[in-house]
Order: structure tokens, then sequence, then C-alpha cells
């Protein structure tokens, strides 16, 4: 029997294991590792992803570290940033403001010239103007509010407009048909648009033509036949024409305070610059 110690010190020669040529020089423990190709790219691969895994992670702490740490609005930044928003806000409503004002004295300009070309046009195709002539003295007045000095007030316009409308079926329809006997239509205005109060066209509920303002408009018609109409305006400096005008027909509209000229407004109107019966610094609208 050989003693521990002895066996202990044995060599590989003397336990008769010889080493093959080419063989490594000691015998490691088997590698149970996967050497083939598609392993080692897989292995390639899952380094590859840990790692760019671990650069985004990183990414996202310091981009969440630097937008949370960043110090909140003081409040003088809000003050500011307020003041910003509501000079902002109070350009664009006075844009807007001024916008529809233009509309509107747009469409009363195109609205006061076709009124006074209907009747006028009229005035060719019969030889008299639309009125049924209570008085062979004055001018004749159609409208509401002031009626200008040396005219005769004959109602609502509705009265004047049904004619050039050839409208035969409202309360105007025998008036209708005895001055437009041939049924023409020297004018053709759209609907109002809206009704209380009805602005920008022919009322449903009473067949007048409105302004854009919510008023009638005004039309005086020279019936005395003298080539004149009594200027309803009471300037001096040539702003609101001659005095008197010469024109057989005219129209004119109110403006956004309802009232002859400039000045002060009672509901729903807006009062304006100018004063009242004066023309200038008024928003009025004439055909003239």
């Amino acid at each position: 029997m050989i003693p521990l110690s002895r066996a202990a010190s044995f060599t590989k020669a003397e336990l008769g294991v010889s080493q093959l040529p080419g063989s490594p020089a000691s015998v490691d423990p088997p590698n149970t590792e996967n050497r083939s190709a598609p392993g080692r790219i897989r292995r390639g691969e899952q380094r590859i992803t840990a790692s760019r895994g671990g650069a985004t992670i990183s990414a996202f702490q310091r981009f969440s570290l630097s937008v949370f740490s960043t110090s909140t609005f003081t409040l003088i930044e809000m003050i500011v940033v307020m003041l910003i928003i509501a000079t902002l806000a109070a350009l664009l409503m006075g844009a807007a403001t001024s916008a529809f004002d233009r509309a509107r004295r747009t469409q009363a300009k195109n609205d006061v010239i076709q009124i006074a070309t209907a009747v006028n046009a009229y005035y060719t195709e019969y030889g008299r103007y639309p009125v049924q002539v209570t008085s062979t003295t004055t001018d004749a007045f159609f409208g509401t509010g002031s009626t200008p000095a040396g005219s005769t007030p004959y109602g609502i316009n509705a009265v004047l407009i049904d004619v050039l409308r050839n409208n035969t079926t409202g309360s105007n329809a025998a008036l209708v048909a005895t001055l437009n006997p041939r049924q023409i239509t020297f004018l053709s205005p759209g609907g109002a648009k809206n009704t209380v109060p009805p602005r920008g066209g022919i009322a449903a509920a009473d067949n007048c033509y409105y302004d854009p303002w919510g008023s009638q408009y005004a039309i005086v018609i020279d019936t005395n036949y003298d080539n004149t109409i009594t200027n309803p305006y009471s300037d001096t400096d040539g702003s609101a024409g001659t005095r008197p005008l010469r024109f057989g027909a005219v129209a004119y509209s109110y403006g956004k305070n309802g009232a002859l000229g400039g000045g002060s407004a009672s509901s729903p109107y807006t009062p304006e610059g100018g004063s009242a019966g004066v023309f200038k610094g008024s928003s009025d609208i004439l055909s003239w």
C-alpha cells in the first residue's frame, strides 16, 4: 500500500498519464459556455443592449433632474406674463372691433346709395317720384328721428321701400299697386340679420329697411320738385355737403348712436364723438 503522502507527490508521469501532442500542458475544468458563432453573437448583442439601456436610463435621469430641479415662476414673472396676455387680447379685440365697424360702414354706404339710385330709377320710369303726395310745398321724409326742415313726415320707410321692392303682400300692397302698376323691382335688399333689434336689411315684422346698427334708413325726396332738399345736418363747413342739397333724393344712416349726428346714445346704441345734429365727427353715412 502507498502512503497518502507519497501518493500526493506522484507526478503525472509516475501515474502513467501521458501528454498527447498538441494538447495543453494542464487539464482545465470543462467550459460549459457555448462557444459556437451564434452564441457569441447573442452574447455580444446582450452586452450592447445592456450598454444602450444603461445609457438611456442615465439620459432620462439627467433630463428628469434638469426639468424638475428648475425653480418655479416668481410672482413678478407671472404678473409680467399676465400683462402681456392682457395686452395682446386688447389689441386683438380692438382690431376685431375696427374691422366690424368698417364692414358696417361699407354696408351702410352701399345701402344708402342703392336707395337713392332706386328712387331716381323710379323717376326715370314713371316721370315722378314714388310718393303719394300730401303736400306740394314740402319734401317727403321717410324713416324715424327728427324730420328735416322743409319736409313732411310720410311714416316709416317701409311706405317707400315696399313700392321700390314691388312688395304686393305687405300692409302697403294697395299703395304699391297704385304707385308701381308695372310691378318693377327697383330695389331688392336682403333680410335683416336678427330681430331684436333688426339690423342690416328688411325686417320681417314691419318691412322696414334697417341699417347695420339697428336704425331705419332715413330718406328725403324732392316732392315739391324745386330741385333742392334741405340739408338735415347743421354743418356749415361743407363736410355734410351743400346747403341746400341739389338732389332729387337722398338717404342716410344715423350710425352707431342711432341719432342724427354724433353725441350720446340710448340703448341699444353706442355713444360716439361729435355733436347732435352735426355730421362731422359722427359715424353717420350719407348717400351724397
